[in-house]
């Protein structure tokens, strides 16, 4: 191996490192600007653009409708899709490969079209743009992740251990509580918050199911007509909240890991 290799490889990570960070980084620094145009690097610094976030309806509001959707479609997500590789991993039936490959269209079909399906499908059924019908779209995106994280958490799973427990009186949801679901949790949980964070910053198909209410789509309508740092300030909040949720998520796992350990 040549012994510029390692430098080679260093420059090559710093660069990804600072194309992925970047954007991030001089967001963070444009929300704490004293100007209200969106200049680089600003002129001065203050605060003054978190309280004009704060003060403004449009993006309180857009935060709760944004945290409904994403908590309702990540919960929806969370059983349809714990279910689904459950039924992937411990049962043969006709049509598994088919069903399993199936599961991951969704991330794979551009998320406009599936938004204008949606959008044709629920309202035939008198379903209209809104909480409900964003959920129900979320919800789809959201499932091939948890379907996924749940089929690794159980790549090491026994199943004749259920068939033990059936065979001792246990009942089917006996067994799914004191077996199935503790080796599960780990991947349910970490796939249940992904599919709420691509939810909460999904902008393609909440154009179609959400009547523009979410968080995304607010903050896209306002930089349209008013380009200040504000928006700046509520990208650098939700970036706060993705890290210390990120934190804790680890934390907790680490505390099951070691609990399950002792």
């Amino acid at each position: 191996m040549s012994k510029a290799a390692p430098h080679l490889l260093t420059a090559y990570v710093g660069l990804v490192t600072v194309f992925l960070l970047g954007p991030i980084v001089v967001a963070i620094v444009l929300s704490f600007s004293n100007v209200s145009q969106l200049v680089f690097p600003p002129p001065g610094f203050s605060l003054q653009w978190y309280e004009v976030a704060w003060d403004n309806r449009k993006f309180v509001d857009g935060f709760v409708v944004s945290t409904i959707i994403a908590a309702i479609s990540s919960a929806m997500a969370g059983v349809a899709g714990t279910l689904a590789a459950i039924a992937i991993n411990n049962y043969r039936f006709f049509g598994r490969s088919a069903v399993q490959s199936l599961v991951i269209m969704p991330l794979i079909i551009p998320a406009v079209v599936v938004g204008l399906g949606l959008l044709q499908t629920l309202s035939s059924v008198g379903i209209r743009p809104g909480i409900l019908a964003a959920s129900l779209g979320h919800s789809i995106i959201g499932i091939p992740y948890v379907v996924y994280l749940v089929l690794a958490a159980l790549s090491g799973y026994d199943i004749r251990l259920e068939h033990a427990a059936q065979s001792l009186g246990a009942s089917r949801l006996r067994t799914f509580l004191d077996i199935t679901y503790p080796a599960v949790r780990p991947g349910m949980i970490a796939g249940v918050a992904f599919a709420f964070l691509m939810s909460f910053d999904n902008v393609a198909m909440s154009i179609f199911l959400a009547r523009g209410n979410p968080l995304p789509l607010r903050l896209m309508q306002h930089i349209q007509y008013y380009a200040d740092p504000s928006v700046a300030a509520v990208s650098t909040v939700l970036v706060v909240i993705s890290l210390v949720g990120l934190v804790l998520f680890g934390r907790m796992l680490r505390r099951r890991d070691i609990g399950n350990l002792a």
